[in-house]
């Protein structure tokens, strides 16, 4: 498409850069707007500082990547996950607890702390489940007594499984959702008339401009890189973890077996 090599919104740096920018606010709230469908209907939304510091010696430090506040006070983080690393609910319940933490001030009532919603559009599988969107709020159980029913909605969670788009019947999904979600998963593939919505044609301009500059490219790779190592460091790491699991294992049962008191 326009004779550039399109560089990947699916990769973190990227889809930062194509959404999260001053500049790009107005895209950021069509593709927000796509993925919650009215519920609620955002027109605006300040973007926010996405590194949160520890606050303690043994805390954990955290850089998200897109944080905004909407019009009506609602706090947003978008998460694009370029890898499936099995522990999304825990990541995003942290971050969630982040956002918060430092939004009710001294002699605020609790129900001043606004409402936070978090997506996370995932490029690999995260789920065993059919549909490629997927909302979750707390819930009361069946208890056997009372129905399952929602708790709140004040601390909402999507997960977007690009995998399963196509799957996904298109009744259940509304178009603007699909083609944000094929122009971050493809966007040498989506339709013409993505073009002829105005943010659509922004989004498309700038990534077009990001592809053919140098500079942004050499930043790209060098992302590419670094993602490589995390995480073939991290199945290293997971793989020297099972043969040490394994050599203990080994040794505590011989060490049983040894031990062991039979009867003949």
């Amino acid at each position: 498409m326009r004779g550039v090599d399109l560089l990947p919104p699916s990769n973190d740096y990227v889809f930062a850069s194509l959404f999260g920018k001053k500049s790009h606010e107005r895209v950021l709230v069509c593709l927000l707007n796509a993925i919650l469908n009215g519920k609620p209907s955002i027109k605006s939304v300040k973007l926010e500082p996405t590194e949160y510091k520890k606050t303690s010696i043994d805390g954990k430090s955290i850089r998200l990547d897109i944080v905004a506040t909407s019009d009506d006070g609602t706090i947003l983080n978008v998460e694009i996950q370029c890898k499936c690393n099995g522990n999304i609910e825990d990541r995003a319940s942290f971050y969630k607890a982040r956002l918060r933490s430092d939004k009710l001030k001294e002699g605020e009532d609790y129900t001043s702390i606004p409402d936070i919603i978090s997506i996370w559009i995932c490029v690999e599988p995260e789920t065993q489940r059919k549909g490629c969107c997927h909302e979750i709020v707390d819930m009361y159980k069946d208890n056997g007594i009372d129905p399952i029913e929602i708790a709140s909605e004040k601390m909402r969670h999507f997960i977007i499984e690009l995998t399963k788009l196509e799957a996904t019947p298109k009744s259940f999904l509304n178009d603007m959702f699909t083609i944000w979600m094929q122009f971050i998963k493809d966007p040498e593939t989506i339709p013409p008339e993505f073009l002829d919505i105005p943010e659509g044609k922004e989004a498309m301009d700038e990534l077009t401009y990001m592809s053919s500059d140098p500079e942004t490219r050499a930043v790209y790779d060098a992302r590419v890189r670094e993602l490589n190592d995390i995480y073939s460091g991290q199945t290293t790491r997971y793989k020297e973890g099972l043969e040490e699991g394994e050599k203990i294992g080994i040794e505590k049962s011989k060490e049983a077996f040894n031990n062991a008191d039979f009867v003949i």
